[in-house]
């Protein structure tokens, strides 16, 4: 399926529309227009004519058991939106059903790893440590792990930043090429921006700083490689003595987002308020993104115990 085919069913004009306030909003949304070109064309043979009826969502929703659990909870979100904004403008349909629950093996999947502050330094000296010695990959590794860690950015993300994405006085990051072709801009704290910047001026880096060179390069010239970069990782994991699961590049994002809502549990703050922060600074579509990855774990059990034990004693006070 390609961007250029064309919505084709009676829907077709609901579609259109809906797919043109999804990029006006900002979405790149190829990926989601592709999910929704594959029903429209499930509309066109099945449901050639209006009304649109709950039975021919409900079959084709059967039609996806073949993805994979999280495939085909992307194309039924797509669908069920899609849908819903073609009946709210007009198009004749059934009133939808409730949104198809996610599958139980949605769920079944690796837990994230959350890396200590201990574990984190472990993985930046051994990343110093890379071969081969003398050479531009331990300082890039080192500075690419640093970044994941204390901005939570996507591992995609970083790789495809240029240099001129960093800007130095202000310490600010510039995301260009985020999820679903959505940017965003990040403050940063003074260290990691003297960090990255460090990195730009460091003397073995073989490439130039103009405005739209890659930011972290490999050895070869060239812009560092999805593939080149987690291979290094699991390297610089294996030397670090770091246990099994070893963290994945998502786990630092994971992390990330963990330490956070910590930290602001153990300062009073109210998470509930913040949260649409951190989903902005993640480039979440939206807070529920967010909610998916603060998934139960010691630091935020931790903080969650000792609030409800303040406010157990503050209520026996005010009780006796």
């Amino acid at each position: 399926m390609t961007q250029s085919r064309a919505f084709m069913s009676w829907l077709a004009p609901y579609f259109d529309r809906f797919v043109a306030l999804k990029r006006a909003s900002g979405l790149l949304y190829d990926s989601a227009r592709n999910l929704l070109l594959a029903f429209d064309r499930y509309v066109h043979a099945s449901a050639p004519e209006a009304p649109f009826r709950t039975e021919t969502l409900i079959q084709y929703v059967t039609s996806l058991e073949r993805l994979s659990p999280r495939g085909r909870d992307n194309a039924v979100g797509v669908v069920w939106s899609a849908v819903t904004y073609a009946r709210r403008h007009g198009a004749p349909t059934e009133a939808l059903p409730e949104r198809p629950a996610r599958s139980w093996r949605f769920w079944r999947q690796r837990q994230p790893r959350i890396v200590s502050a201990t574990e984190i330094e472990c993985l930046l000296a051994a990343a110093h440590r890379l071969p081969p010695e003398g050479s531009l990959r331990p300082a890039t590794m080192a500075t690419l792990l640093g970044l994941l860690f204390t901005t939570g950015i996507r591992i995609g993300e970083a790789l495809a930043l240029d240099v001129g994405d960093l800007d130095r006085r202000d310490r600010i990051l510039t995301i260009r090429k985020g999820k679903f072709g959505k940017s965003r801009v990040l403050p940063l704290q003074q260290s990691v921006a003297e960090a990255l910047a460090s990195y730009v001026d460091h003397p073995l880096r073989p490439v130039g700083t103009a405005a739209a060179d890659p930011f972290f390069v490999s050895g070869r010239r060239r812009r560092l490689a999805d593939r080149t970069a987690r291979s290094a990782i699991a390297t610089a994991c294996l030397q670090a003595g770091i246990a099994h699961p070893q963290p994945r590049p998502h786990d630092f994002r994971h992390t990330f987002a963990v330490r956070r809502v910590a930290d602001w549990y153990q300062k009073g703050r109210d998470v509930n308020a913040l949260l649409p922060a951190l989903s902005t600074y993640l480039g979440h579509v939206s807070v529920e993104n967010t909610r998916l990855y603060l998934t139960a774990n010691s630091a935020l059990l931790e903080q969650a115990a000792q609030r409800f034990a303040h406010q157990t004693r503050a209520l026996d006070k005010v009780l006796s």
